[in-house]
């Protein structure tokens, strides 16, 4: 019975990853025709790539909550339908973004989701190349280089007035126990707080989007918590399932999922860059206490409401 059910779970993980490089490469077919409209229309052109990105974006999403039955639960603020921002995250695993996503299409915003990416990204067959058509943010830390190439893309969202959220893991990287204790060595240096359940968030790239974006049609930020919980006993806290976990067999009851946001006018930010950098680290700081919190009580205890939506 376990040899079957170990075949059935590898059948449906090559069939789920063969469809979506499938549709994913014949949506970038589409993608690269719609280039023909570029002297007459870069509006359009943006559209077009940004909803072709939301097809794939919003299967995935169905395979996530409706198939493999990934439930997530909300708290914090109310996010209205349709309202561009920058978003800040705290980075767990590849799995992230369908948890960002989850808040994404149920306020209609899932097309226009553009992310800061690892320039390595680009070169993923399909899913890489898609992304690069439809103008994300690829960077190699090489802040003197991405700087360029993060202007032109920042001047053509503000000039067509393109809705966006401005997705930025400003951890740098993925939360590791070794990264941790390199971060925790960094702040006993600075003499800022120790914190456990997060990583110093780099603040360069942050202050330059706000400083950016600010008067635009961009007014807001979104600083999302994610939260995994995995039911097993002596479990690690926070830990995400892996890809091939998410679509072998269904989540429920083994995973429990949860985003908590929290939603700023970009007016009420401080205005200069170590003001701004301090904002952001003040943030983490909450993030951590929130983490911890949840880590002891899960859901219970937050002082927020928490809600359920169906997309």
């Amino acid at each position: 019975m376990r040899a079957v059910s170990a075949i059935t779970e590898a059948v449906r993980t090559v069939f789920y990853g063969v469809t979506l490089f499938g549709m994913a490469g014949t949506l970038q077919v589409v993608q690269l025709s719609s280039f023909v409209l570029s002297p007459f229309s870069t509006r359009w052109v943006v559209r077009i790539n940004s909803h072709l990105v939301g097809v794939v974006w919003k299967t995935m999403q169905f395979i996530f909550e409706r198939v493999q039955k990934g439930k997530v639960t909300f708290s914090g603020d109310p996010i209205p339908d349709h309202e561009s921002a920058l978003v800040i995250s705290n980075h767990r695993s590849w799995t992230d973004f369908y948890m960002l996503h989850s808040v994404a299409i149920r306020r209609h915003m899932l097309h226009n989701c553009k992310y800061f990416v690892k320039d390595s990204i680009k070169w993923l067959p399909f899913f890489g190349w898609g992304m690069w058509l439809a103008g994300f943010l690829f960077v190699k830390r090489n802040w003197l280089q991405d700087q360029r190439k993060i202007q032109k893309t920042f001047d053509g969202i503000k000039k067509l007035q393109t809705p966006a959220w401005i997705i930025n893991y400003v951890e740098g990287s993925r939360f590791t126990p070794q990264k941790l204790q390199e971060c925790q060595e960094f702040s006993r240096g600075r003499g800022w707080p120790i914190m456990e359940n997060v990583l110093v968030p780099r603040t360069k790239g942050f202050v330059t989007c706000v400083k950016e974006f600010r008067g635009s049609h961009v007014e807001f930020v979104y600083d999302f918590t994610i939260v995994y919980r995995h039911r097993a006993t002596n479990a690690v806290f926070n830990e995400a399932p892996t890809m091939i976990r998410v679509h072998a067999k269904s989540l429920d009851p083994e995973y429990d999922f949860h985003v908590n946001v929290k939603r700023f006018a970009i007016k009420d930010l401080p205005t200069d860059d170590e003001g701004l950098a301090r904002w952001l680290r003040e943030r983490y700081l909450e993030k951590d206490k929130f983490l911890a919190k949840m880590k002891s009580h899960w859901t219970d205890g937050l002082g927020e409401k928490v809600w359920e939506e169906s997309f």
